[in-house]
């Protein structure tokens, strides 16, 4: 993760924390204004009644008590309100810096992605050379064999051909399967009888030559 992304990840969870603080908190206001408010609303339906026991001073104080919490939830409103347009006026002041960021990034990336394709079209042009000298090396000894073989006959003397040497089944061993290719994706590392080919210190990369 790149830093601006990582700065305005942090930025969004540091206000999702704040809002919902601020959430709560209006929450426990609401639900003791409304336990204050039906309270005022009794005590207000009683008060002059027969026999009412309800006196102007609860009657006050209630009504008090109700118009104090009706001020600190509205206030918890306000907050929590002016939370979420600062929040939404920081993140749309830091969508230009996160799009730069995310371009340089981006473009950064392809040009070393660029960079391995090329690597990775002088490694085939490596790879078919070095399958033409071993092809080279294969004819030179079926060119043994028979010129050995000519030279015995004319002496019509037995001769012993050593076992064929197939280039074949070693070139298929160098193909590159699509597994292989899934396995590097999704594990990032190489198949195990290469990794004696990679540097100790990475699954991935090549080791460099000394």
């Amino acid at each position: 993760m790149y830093p601006e992304l990582k700065q305005f990840n942090q930025i969004s969870k540091d206000y999702e924390e704040r809002i919902k603080e601020a959430n709560d908190r209006w929450k426990i206001l609401h639900k003791q204004k409304e336990m204050a408010s039906s309270e005022y609303e009794s005590l207000l339906g009683q008060y002059g009644r027969r026999n009412s026991r309800v006196s102007m001073e609860a009657l006050h104080e209630s009504k008090d008590e109700y118009l104090r919490l009706l001020a600190k939830e509205r206030d918890a409103m306000e907050h929590l309100d002016e939370l979420k347009e600062t929040r939404r006026d920081r993140m749309k002041d830091f969508v230009n810096t996160l799009h730069q960021a995310r371009d340089r990034e981006v473009d950064a990336a392809t040009r070393t992605m660029k960079k391995k394709v090329e690597e990775m079209q002088r490694l085939k042009a490596e790879y078919l050379m070095i399958v033409q000298q071993i092809h080279q090396i294969h004819q030179y000894v079926n060119e043994i064999e028979e010129s050995t073989l000519k030279a015995f006959q004319t002496m019509d003397s037995r001769y012993q051909q050593r076992t064929d040497y197939s280039i074949y089944p070693a070139l298929a061993r160098m193909e590159i399967s699509h597994h292989e290719i899934q396995q590097v994706f999704t594990a990032g590392k190489l198949p195990s009888e290469l990794t004696k080919y990679t540097d100790p210190y990475s699954s991935i990369h090549l080791s460099r030559k000394k």
